[in-house]
């Protein structure tokens, strides 16, 4: 390793591939902040090889001999909290496995770099690249590996009835990253929860679907996609694509009723128009921006807090890409700065008047 190396991220490899673990091996070697330090070529190597290398990032294949990535990065989180970046044939976004890959602490998912004909070599290693940088400056504190059984299925879980005056609007809006952050908030909320959740997250519609399965699996609350003009049910928590676009009408009796845009109409940033629409419910209303690039959401934050409710950013620290956050402190109206792990306790407690403590 040479000299100047010390100041480079320093990055295990593991893939069973010889070609492949070189192929990623020259693309991080490629960049001069990163440093390859090790090649392991299936799940126990790589802990061997983590605790005497130390590295600061690992990139994880999925599918290998003796032990796979996913059991090996079960143990990578427990034993040593290292960033764990998947890289897979599998980890193709609205997968199973990759949603099993950050629910276990992963903090990004890629594809296998290959000639596919929606993207070119060039902008997959550059994606590559980019995430390991990011996965080496993330804090995952306590979220690095959360342990989640499945809840009730589906059918089992009951209405949680109408809101009344009591129920809060937790609106969040989520761009990269956000599927990590959500697996940390709305799984760990727990039967207790009476609010209403709705995430904006912004992703192509199709990929909404999958993850919202996966959460429902997972979750003790009802998790849903928000479906044309419809009542929101209190103790639930709805998600939507940002291609779609949604927004809460307050009706002349102060009832609330989903409006979903819909893709000819879709406003160009979805975060601030559903943020935006909540500020109608007032001291009610709570405006969340998480991590992912752009401005979106900070108008919105600042609509809210206008109204009496509550502004919270996700910690850019915390943050995979830190953009949108970033934006919305800018405005001066951010009220409580949380990383993803500590949300979902803060969102239980607004009901007992402890939301500023």
């Amino acid at each position: 390793m040479d000299s100047g190396a010390n100041n480079r991220i320093k990055v295990l490899v593991v893939d069973d591939s010889a070609l492949m673990s070189r192929q990623i091996a020259g693309i991080l070697n490629d960049d001069d902040k990163i440093v390859v330090v090790g090649r392991a070529k299936d799940g126990q190597e790589a802990l061997d090889m983590v605790r005497s290398l130390k590295p600061d990032v690992v990139t994880m294949d999925v599918e290998m001999p003796r032990m796979n990535g996913i059991t090996a990065l079960k143990h990578i989180m427990v034993r040593y909290s290292v960033p764990t970046v998947m890289i897979s044939a599998l980890t193709t976004e609205g997968a199973r496995t990759t949603f099993d890959a950050l629910k276990y602490g992963a903090i990004d998912v890629i594809a296998k770099p290959s000639r596919r004909e929606d993207e070119s070599l060039d902008a997959q290693k550059a994606d590559i690249i980019s995430k390991v940088r990011r996965a080496a400056a993330i804090r995952t504190g306590r979220s690095r590996y959360i342990r989640m059984g499945h809840s009730q299925h589906a059918s089992e879980k009951s209405s949680r009835g109408l809101c009344d005056h009591s129920t809060r609007f937790i609106g969040i809006g989520a761009g990269t990253g956000g599927y990590y952050g959500l697996l940390r908030i709305v799984p760990a909320l727990t039967g207790d929860f009476q609010d209403v959740m709705i995430v904006v997250l912004l992703v192509a519609r199709r990929y909404v679907a999958p993850f919202v399965s996966y959460l429902e699996y997972h979750s003790t609350v009802p998790v849903k996609t928000v479906h044309g003009v419809e009542v929101p049910e209190k103790g639930t928590c709805y998600i939507c694509s940002g291609q779609d676009g949604v927004a809460l009408l307050r009706g002349v009796d102060g009832d609330a009723r989903f409006q979903v845009l819909g893709s000819e109409t879709a406003p160009t940033f979805p975060v601030n128009e559903m943020l935006s629409s909540l500020s109608a419910f007032g001291t009610r209303a709570v405006g969340v921006v998480m991590t992912g690039s752009g401005t979106d959401g900070a108008e919105g934050v600042v609509a809210i807090r206008k109204a009496g409710g509550i502004g919270v950013v996700q910690d850019i620290t915390n943050c995979l890409d830190p953009q949108m956050p970033l934006a919305a402190l800018q405005k001066d109206y951010v009220e409580k700065i949380l990383p993803d792990f500590l949300m979902a306790e803060f969102f239980m407690k607004l009901r007992d008047g402890e939301e500023l403590n």
